[in-house]
């Protein structure tokens, strides 16, 4: 026969058990994919080096424009270490998409070509796209701009884990 002291040890054991087993199986675990999309409307700003503008001195194309008129940022810290995927399709005209680490632009996704034969939706190919590896931790700043384009656009990422 059990002892008090030890049924009620017993049944606690018991219970911390179950509850232990009821926990979700994602505690505590980093989710392994993130997707986002961030919208803007703005004017257009087809920088050409022809304006004199020293290589390196300013931002690259329509970065180069005023913020939150020619072009907008999308700050991103990724929460762990992977791969970005950031595109914008179905727009008319040309935009242009930069990631920025400061001042600098380390990547771009600049498509010269002007698509209005393909229509917009979901099924549209993306015709600024950028695949880039970041550290958890790294601050940098997803820029897209209006080179030439109609005043409205979305963009989208997605972060996956490396």
């Amino acid at each position: 026969m059990f002892k008090r002291s030890t049924a009620v040890g017993l049944a606690a054991g018991m219970l911390v058990a179950s509850l232990m087993s009821a926990a979700p199986a994602h505690a505590g675990k980093k989710p392994k994919k993130i997707h986002d999309s961030f919208s803007a409307t703005l004017a257009p700003f087809p920088k050409i080096a022809a304006w004199g503008d020293a290589v390196g001195i300013t931002k690259p194309g329509c970065s180069a424009g005023e913020q939150d008129v020619h072009w907008v940022g999308h700050p991103f810290t990724p929460p762990f270490n992977g791969r970005l995927k950031y595109y914008s399709s179905g727009f008319t005209g040309d935009w242009d998409i930069y990631v920025f680490d400061g001042d600098l632009a380390i990547a771009k996704g600049e498509n010269a070509q002007i698509n209005t034969a393909v229509p917009p939706g979901p099924n549209a190919p993306p015709e600024e796209e950028i695949t880039l590896d970041l550290k958890k931790g790294q601050e940098v700043v997803l820029v897209m701009c209006n080179w030439l384009g109609a005043p409205e656009n979305t963009a989208e990422y997605d972060f996956v884990a490396s």
